[in-house]
């Protein structure tokens, strides 16, 4: 969502958000195509340090995990799902900390002034690895209102989510409605 700023420790919004940097409709759909974007990102999601530290290697780092991320989001079931998140997760460097502020305590991956290569990797696998954990792989999900590939994980009451924002949901039913007028 525009202008919707996310804590530095939720791993689950920067992981869609990440994934989200490809979008199928877009003229070019790579998002993530320079320095200044992935620092708009990271300071979007809370990781201010990481933000002003980005370099252009940060960019393509961010990009290999997206495809990484990618791959476990579209896995054929939830045991490869899973397998590909334990191997990114097995490859991180960073260890969780606990910080303390005063609003309470929070596990957090990124160190004060560590680059996004130390630890992006680490916040996006265990936070998918811990909505797995807790039943919602069959909520994980890709918007049907193609060409729009962007993901969500759906947590509505009922499971049926069917878009990644109101925007395709509207724009896919206003294609359903023209189609269904030119039949008439």
């Amino acid at each position: 969502m525009p202008g919707t700023a996310f804590e530095p420790s939720d791993g689950v919004a920067f992981a869609v958000g990440l994934l989200n940097t490809w979008d199928e409709l877009e003229p070019d759909p790579e998002c993530l195509r320079d320095v200044d974007f992935a620092q708009r990102f990271l300071g979007r999601h809370g990781l201010a340090d990481a933000a002003r530290a980005v370099k252009a290697l940060d960019v393509d780092w961010l990009r290999g995990l997206r495809e990484r991320l990618a791959r476990a989001w579209d896995a054929a079931n939830e045991e490869t799902a899973v397998a590909e998140l334990n191997t990114i997760l097995a490859g991180a460097k960073a260890q969780p900390w606990l910080a303390r502020d005063a609003r309470g305590a929070e596990f957090r991956y990124d160190r004060p002034g560590a680059p996004v290569h130390e630890f992006a990797d680490a916040l996006a696998a265990r936070a998918l690895l811990e909505e797995i954990a807790a039943g919602r792989w069959p909520r994980f999900g890709r918007c049907d209102a193609g060409p729009c590939r962007c993901v969500f994980i759906d947590r509505t009451r009922s499971g049926v989510r069917r878009y990644c924002c109101r925007l395709c949901a509207d724009r896919a039913a206003h294609q359903a409605f023209r189609r269904r007028r030119s039949r008439s």
